[in-house]
């Protein structure tokens, strides 16, 4: 539970009523942190490699779109840095102790192989592949699920009502559990056990309309078709691809208000069409190569959002003029590389719950 060390170092910045900030340095970088700590281990200095970080996800969209080296030097740079940390980090003994089974298992198979094994280098840049993906979606999740509420009408009210609720509900059932983050098992079974149907819906709908991912095929054979409809016909050799995001926002399949953040879309009877079948959401990708990590990604979301709700108070700050609801919330520059990024920062005030 990494992240109950971000919620106590969090806690501690503030020192009087509220806390002046912005939605980035609250939400963002501590679960940012807590993420490198599951997927690697409570050694790898994780603060240092923030700004790094930062620095090659905002080159991605153009590593990925087979941008010259010229225009994407200075992404180049942050990577190599990642790099060298994982490199180093690798040969420091112990740094397993921690790690996630898919890093260690990686660790594991690239130094064992009876061919030839992985340089470290390439060991390191695996990894800081697999690091990208976790930290790029999830950490950015998070964020919206606290910043598009904030912008509604309500706020963050309903979910403060449906965190109490559930929280009142354990502690009579549980009158001896610890619920503060001292008791890591008591407060893992409250959050693995509790209903919080809103809050997961919060974090579904926030995935439909904040992601935006491509899935890319290469066509095998000639004359393969989609669904046997023969005006998609394609020969061996053609990539197709596939934009989740206009699925999520197609009106024929979410209803007219698709383009919407309806934070109860997905809470009973809203996540089937009236046919009963489900409406396709692919925040994750689809088929063979659909994310690994997607039920980590998506209970992780949920876990440490009601982390949040349990300890914080969190408002936009009246002082800063709010950046724009909907849709131009959304940096649309990196369309096709998973969750989006915000356009300008979001001031909040941030005060601790009784």
């Amino acid at each position: 539970m990494h992240a109950v060390d971000g919620i106590k170092e969090l806690r501690s910045k503030i020192t009087g009523s509220q806390w002046c900030t912005t939605l980035e340095e609250f939400a963002h970088k501590p679960i940012y942190k807590a993420i490198s700590g599951s997927m690697v281990g409570p050694r790898f200095p994780a603060e240092k490699s923030y700004d790094p970080f930062l620095v090659f996800d905002d080159y991605f969209p153009l590593f990925a779109a087979g941008a010259p080296a010229l225009f994407v030097q200075k992404g180049i740079r942050a990577r190599n840095q990642l790099i060298d940390m994982f490199e180093e980090y690798l040969g420091t003994p112990g740094w397993e102790e921690g790690a996630a089974e898919l890093i260690t298992a990686m660790v594991d198979g690239a130094r064992n192989e009876s061919n030839q094994s992985w340089t470290d280098r390439e060991l390191a840049a695996a990894i800081n592949s697999d690091f990208w993906a976790a930290n790029s979606n999830m950490s950015w999740g998070f964020f919206w699920c606290i910043g598009l509420m904030l912008h509604e009408p309500q706020s963050l009210a309903p979910l403060y009502e449906e965190i109490d609720a559930a929280r009142d509900i354990w502690s009579k059932a549980h009158p001896n559990a610890d619920l503060s983050g001292d008791s890591l098992t008591d407060l893992a079974e409250f959050l693995s056990n509790a209903s919080l149907p809103f809050i997961t819906s919060v974090v579904s709908e926030t995935l439909r309309v904040s992601s935006s991912s491509f899935s890319i095929r290469a066509v095998v054979e000639d004359g393969a078709t989609i669904n046997g409809y023969p005006q998609f016909e394609f020969s061996k050799g053609d990539v197709l691809i596939c934009q989740a995001r206009s699925v999520h926002l197609d009106q024929e399949i979410y209803g007219p208000d698709a383009a919407v953040f309806k934070p109860d879309r997905f809470l009973d009877s809203g996540i089937v069409t009236e046919g009963g079948v489900h409406r396709p959401f692919l925040p994750f990708g689809g088929g063979v190569s659909k994310c690994d990590g997607r039920h980590y990604a998506s209970k992780g979301c949920k876990f440490v959002f009601a982390l949040f709700l349990l300890n914080f108070d969190i408002k936009l700050d009246p002082a800063h003029d709010a950046p724009s609801s909907g849709s131009a919330l959304f940096d649309m520059t990196r369309i096709g590389s998973g969750v989006l990024h915000p356009t300008k920062p979001t001031h909040i005030l941030v005060s601790r719950r009784k």
